[in-house]
């Protein structure tokens, strides 16, 4: 009875699956925006920002930080109404017998995909346009691919807390208006806009995907080995290279601390995942 059980999961995540896969491809205007959302937005960060992007600290770090925060709002867009819009379907599917941890795996799954392809479209662009520099953590060579595991990591983990926002509400309306909320909180708490230091403040900093977004591609990008603007800017060569200190630790190019990064906005994958299926299992008790 346990194998059964266990049977009827999975195949319930795999018919969810194609079904939302079809639903997808079925849909020109969905499919489109999926392809042209990437384009668009890298189009225009690397057309604003590539001036001397990498030449120095702030240009770099304002140029990453844009990067980070459009990949988290790609990502919020892509799940935000996900589970809010059929949300009289789901509970209707529950039920008569299906499995939420199957629904909510089924989204992920097909999500996963599409995250996958616009990170490597927005990767793509701006690791090219930008001209990204090259790093040697983790593994010689191979730079492209740690820029993009890491902002295919921020989009997915924007995509899972879309998807746990979808879960929580009752109406699409009700999730775009609180997207607006979520993202200000990510930009103001990533600790680039403003310094953050000690107390509670920066422990929920370390909270937010912006964050460990900006982390990993500061790390990759070397921006603590970057020289101040004021450097560049001054004449005369005698001022000191200053360097952002609050900032420092979050960017030390280390093969173990990127990779403790990236198992951090596995953990929030996992963490808005489980938080979704828990939430979502209230429907039962929803008056709609």
């Amino acid at each position: 009875m346990g194998n059964k059980k266990e049977v009827g999961a999975g195949r319930q995540m795999v018919i969810m699956m194609q079904r939302n896969a079809e639903i997808i491809v079925n849909n020109r205007a969905k499919l489109g925006m999926i392809v042209l959302f990437p384009v668009v937005i890298g189009l225009l960060l690397s057309y604003v920002s590539r001036k001397n992007t990498f030449e120095c600290f702030e240009n770099a770090s304002s140029a990453l930080f844009a990067i980070t925060s459009a990949v988290i709002y790609i990502g919020m867009f892509n799940s935000l109404t996900e589970i809010c819009k059929e949300r009289s379907i789901v509970k209707r599917e529950y039920m008569t017998n299906m499995k939420i941890p199957s629904y909510i795996m089924s989204i992920l799954l097909v999500q996963a995909v599409i995250c996958l392809v616009q990170s490597a479209i927005m990767t793509a662009i701006c690791y090219t346009l930008l001209d990204f520099p090259s790093s040697d953590l983790i593994f010689s060579g191979g730079s492209f691919l740690k820029y993009y595991i890491s902002i295919f990591l921020i989009m997915y983990a924007a995509d899972a807390m879309g998807m746990l926002i979808s879960s929580i509400v009752k109406t699409n309306e009700l999730a775009n208006l609180i997207a607006p909320i979520i993202i200000i909180i990510q930009l103001v708490l990533s600790g680039v806009l403003f310094k953050l230091s000690g107390g509670v403040i920066e422990f929920i900093s370390k909270l937010t995907i912006s964050h460990w977004g900006m982390s990993a591609l500061g790390r990759i990008a070397h921006l603590n080995g970057m020289i101040s603007r004021a450097v560049l800017e001054d004449e005369s060569g005698q001022l000191a290279a200053i360097m952002p200190t609050a900032s420092e630790s979050y960017y030390v190019a280390s093969s173990k601390e990127l990779l403790l990064v990236w198992l951090v906005l596995l953990i929030f994958i996992a963490v808005f995942a489980i938080l979704s299926m828990l939430f979502l299992k209230r429907i039962e008790k929803d008056a709609r």
